[in-house]
């Protein structure tokens, strides 16, 4: 899908069926494509709402966690000194429930700092250290069958980001941006020394990306060789700024790096 100058790969997979993660349905396949994606579109058909959980379910199972940033939680084994917790948030979980949960998986010497609001099951997962946290979009579709009073309950059931049809078009344009928005995608354009900057081929980087990052994108040297870059756009005072390498751009903006 080519959406606002960004070519965005999408790949269809079957359907995750109940009991997918134990490989029926060839299930593993599937759910290895899912770790491997930068986003999860949840398709959720707006005549089989209960077909949801058992997604969930089977993306759980297979230590995917969607639309929930990795806790801040720091685990050092030690060689001895039992284990000790530090905190910087209040947990509604006791310190000993964590130091036993810990002991369960012959964790018995280790340094404990825990930074984010976390329960039980997010600390397992902490231990385990193998999930895969994505960012979703829970969509439901086919919403021509439906009257408008079931669209809404079933959209309040799943928790839907929106309503498509793929009959009539609704929303169809709105997905896109939806997607373009949860890829944390932005668009950055080249412009060399005394010549126009180049509109038609923006370079597609994350949000929060720096000049630096631009850099090193772009060669592998040319961060050792940067003098200073000029940008146009939102992130600057005016344009044609003199910035260095650790300015925070922003959608639309032009930069003209200078290097030695």
């Amino acid at each position: 899908m080519e959406y606002k100058q960004a070519k965005i790969q999408i790949l269809d997979v079957p359907g995750i069926v109940s009991g997918a993660a134990s490989g029926k349905g060839r299930g593993k396949e599937v759910l290895a494509v899912i770790r491997n994606a930068d986003l999860v579109l949840v398709v959720v058909d707006v005549v089989f709402p209960e077909h949801y959980p058992a997604i969930l379910r089977e993306m759980r199972e297979s230590d995917i966690r969607i639309n929930k940033t990795k806790p801040e939680v720091y685990i050092k084994k030690t060689s001895r000194g039992g284990i000790l917790i530090g905190k910087t948030v209040s947990l509604e979980v006791s310190d000993e429930t964590l130091r036993n949960i810990l002991r369960e998986f012959h964790i018995n010497n280790a340094e404990v700092l825990i930074r984010s609001k976390i329960d039980i099951d997010e600390f397992i997962d902490c231990i385990e250290g193998n999930k895969k946290y994505l960012p979703a979009i829970i969509c439901v579709s086919k919403s021509d069958l439906a009257n408008p009073e079931r669209l809404q309950k079933v959209m309040r059931e799943v928790h839907a980001d929106i309503a498509i049809s793929a009959e009539t078009g609704l929303n169809i344009d709105r997905l896109k941006d939806l997607i373009f928005e949860r890829l944390n995608f932005i668009r950055i354009y080249m412009k060399e020394p005394g010549k126009p900057a180049d509109m038609n081929e923006p370079m597609i980087i994350n949000t929060h990306s720096t000049i630096e990052d631009v850099c090193n994108k772009l060669h592998r040297d040319f961060l050792g060789r940067f003098r200073f870059a000029r940008v146009w756009g939102k992130s600057t005072k005016f344009p044609g700024q003199k910035l260095m390498p650790n300015h925070k751009l922003v959608d639309g903006d032009v930069v003209e790096l200078h290097l030695k």
